[in-house]
């Protein structure tokens, strides 16, 4: 860019902030010189912050309190960045708060070349900083811990100050304070160059001009406290803010349109400080309704984006009666942080009568996981099993045998149908490839709880595995919206889109009470199971009917201590040959029978997990001449 067009697109952008904001310039604390040159007035752009030692207290050996001298502030960056040597906190400094300490070593760290750490928390009496190349070394392809041996400890006194107690100086690698811009605890953008971005942007200046102009006023690019990516970041977080044209009246004529329908409709919009839409949440009365008879399992999802500024649409999805997915409540969210989901979450709960749900489904998302955990404290959390699966291709690209090696995971996974079994296998698996040292099968081993389905099979999840219902709700949406449109548009089309999922039920409600579908066999059972199942139920448990014929009781496997029969119980072996996920595993299943309460119980918690009985108990039903099913195993779906 020459120096002309530059000069020409500043006297644009003034002449448009003008009219925006009623001043002569983006920035009052810049002035256009004669020959095109950015001045500086002396602003720091700070907000007037001093310097990170102002909190700090020395006392000499004489015990009398001296106050440090404050490291002069410059001017010659616009953007705060001070120039000046910074002095090393030491030994028996005092400061007075837990963050003065912190800013001070966070400061003197990104002057000499380094990031911090910090261990302990800020209320508790010991606190230990270090480099943050200081944790043990793991063997993985890339680590940036060495074992550093550079911190600093402090100790809380009883009057609050806080004292250094110890500080090692020396690290074991190369500092190199060119570089901290690059550490991503030493990247900020302050007020001045936000409010600056934010105008331009405003104004219509692109992405890429925006950041240049930034650049030039700051005096250079290694001026500014940051990289263009945190400026682009940030650009794109303020339009999350701004709505378009006609969005908020949409949102209000939309809510007003519901409610006035029915005075129970839910609806709870968020605002910052500045009276900015933060986040939005609605419950129509039908979710509410229907939260009361299907609170077992709920599935959320972010992953739908909506309008030209990419907001996440959340959405609640549970299971009706009919196996059909429902909308259990939705939200549009402008950041995924964990006070956004916490908001949503508790509002979530409290329009839902404070009834918590029985299971919930997400994604490994660190900020819900943390909501969750302080919100949902009575809820069992698990992890969405496809996510999880689609990262394999990523982390194992660099092994030798890469598809059997795919293959081989999914079928510990899957396939496992005991703990010991899941247990022996994995360890097999690291072994074979080589991944006892792998950060990711680590992690998650260490959540096995959350994601792999044999430790937690006994619990009621609907069939579900996956946020798949989620996701296929947002599919729903992508009939009747494209990508790239306004939260206007997206707005309208909810009530259709709202208005073809209660008809859809509506439908299967008629189709069940109206039409009676043909049995497959002659026992009473299956007849039993048709009066208390609607249509939709019905056929998914005569799926289990046909896969009968590939089961077969057989002999007990060798080395089992188990008896076939005993006084109580009685076992059989199942062995399963049926058509899953589009192959034909062989499986040898447990099904214990006791007689004195008709009680059935099979390996593969099929039951427990989905609500319909297995095909491996129904075989040995008609081994045992069973001619009905005791109520506990037929749900009233109807």
């Amino acid at each position: 860019m020459d120096d002309e067009h530059l000069n020409t697109d500043v006297r644009n952008r003034a002449e448009v902030i003008h009219d925006l904001f009623g001043s002569d310039s983006d920035d009052e604390s810049h002035s256009e010189g004669v020959n095109g040159q950015f001045q500086n007035d002396g602003c720091n752009g700070d907000e007037g912050t001093s310097s990170l030692n102002d909190g700090f207290h020395n006392f000499g050996s004489n015990g009398q309190e001296n106050l440090h001298d404050e490291a002069p502030t410059s001017n010659d960056d616009v953007n705060g960045q001070e120039n000046v040597h910074f002095e090393a906190p030491q030994k028996g400094m005092i400061y007075d708060s837990f963050d003065s300490i912190f800013d001070a070593y966070q400061e003197y760290a990104r002057q000499m070349g380094f990031s911090v750490l910090k261990r302990g928390l800020k209320n508790s009496k010991y606190v230990l900083m270090a480099c943050d190349k200081s944790r043990v070394p793991i063997i993985q392809n890339s680590s940036k811990r060495i074992g550093c041996p550079a911190r600093l400890n402090a100790i809380r006194k009883d009057d609050g100050f806080w004292v250094i107690s110890k500080t090692v100086m020396e690290h074991n690698h190369d500092l190199d304070p060119t570089i901290s811009i690059l550490m991503s605890a030493h990247r900020k953008i302050n007020v001045h160059m936000k409010r600056q971005l934010e105008a331009n942007d405003i104004a219509g200046i692109r992405p890429s001009k925006n950041i240049r102009l930034c650049e030039v006023q700051a005096g250079g690019p290694g001026k500014i406290r940051c990289i263009p990516r945190d400026c682009r970041n940030f650009i794109d977080d303020q339009r999350r803010f701004r709505l378009g044209v006609g969005d908020a009246e949409a949102i209000r004529k939309l809510f007003a349109r519901l409610q006035h329908r029915d005075r129970n409709f839910f609806h709870l919009i968020d605002i910052d400080d500045e009276g900015r839409l933060r986040n939005v949440l609605w419950i129509h009365p039908r979710s509410q309704a229907a939260y009361e008879y299907f609170n077992d399992v709920v599935s959320f999802d972010t992953t739908y984006l909506v309008n030209r500024y990419e907001m996440p649409f959340g959405a609640f999805v549970g299971v009706n009666h009919h196996g059909q997915s429902i909308f259990l409540g939705c939200a549009l969210l402008t950041q995924e942080t964990i006070d956004s989901f916490k908001w949503l979450f508790e509002n979530w709960i409290e329009a839902m009568g404070g009834v918590h749900p029985k299971v919930i489904l997400t994604d490994q998302c660190e900020s819900i996981k943390g909501a969750v955990r302080d919100v949902l404290q009575n809820t069992f959390h698990r992890y969405c099993l496809w996510h999880i699966m689609s990262k394999l291709p990523q982390k194992f690209k660099g092994l030798a045998e890469y598809n059997r090696a795919i293959s081989e995971f999914k079928g510990i996974v899957y396939d496992s149908i005991t703990i010991t079994n899941f247990e022996s296998r994995w360890a097999n698996f690291l072994v074979k490839y080589g991944m006892q040292n792998n950060a990711w099968l680590q992690g998650l081993y260490d959540e096995k709880e959350k994601w792999v389905p044999i430790f937690f099979r006994h619990i009621f999840w609907a069939g579900m595995l996956s946020t798949q219902r989620s996701e296929g709700m947002h599919a729903y949406f992508d009939d009747y919206m494209h990508s790239r449109c306004s939260l206007k548009e997206f707005m309208e089309q909810y009530e259709v889109v709202i208005g073809k999922k209660i008809q859809k039920e509506f439908i299967a409600d008629f189709e069940s009470k109206n039409k009676v579908k043909k049995c497959k066999t002659h026992y009473h059972w299956e007849k039993q199971f048709r009066d208390a199942f609607t249509n939709n139920m019905f056929l998914k448990f005569q799926e289990e009917i046909d896969r009968m014929v590939y089961c077969h009781i057989v002999p007990a496997p060798e080395n089992n201590d188990d008896a076939v029969v005993d006084d109580v119980v009685q076992k059989f072996y199942v062995w399963d040959r049926s058509l899953r996920n589009n192959f034909r595993p062989e499986f040898t299943y447990k099904v214990e029978y006791r007689a004195d309460g008709e009680y059935l119980n099979c390996q593969c918690h099929g039951f427990e997990f989905r609500g319909l009985l297995c095909c491996h108990i129904l075989t040995v039903m008609t081994m045992k001449y069973i001619r009905s099913i005791n109520e506990r195993y037929v749900f009233i779906l109807l």
